[in-house]
């Protein structure tokens, strides 16, 4: 049984950091392409975005990750 996945959700369940970056360089190159119909580019340009944010949350997380790991790396030698 096959079923339609939406592309347009960024925070699909099988999206992570790495197919996000590899999707947005297609659709660079996509985009470099003069050819390309203005009402694909519309919806690329959107699904860019929606990567873009979906990055930039995940860079976040990251980072106040490794700072709370810091932080409580930093908590437990001054415990000693």
């Amino acid at each position: 049984m096959t079923t339609a996945t939406d592309t347009s959700s960024a925070d699909a369940p099988e999206l992570d950091y790495s197919t996000a970056v590899a999707e947005l360089e297609e659709i660079l190159t996509e985009l470099e392409d003069e050819a390309l119909n203005v009402d694909i580019l519309t919806e690329r340009v959107k699904r860019a975005s929606e990567l873009i944010t979906f990055c930039r949350d995940r860079i976040t997380s990251a980072k106040l990750g490794v700072e709370q790991i810091v932080a409580d790396l930093e908590e437990l030698g001054d415990a000693e």
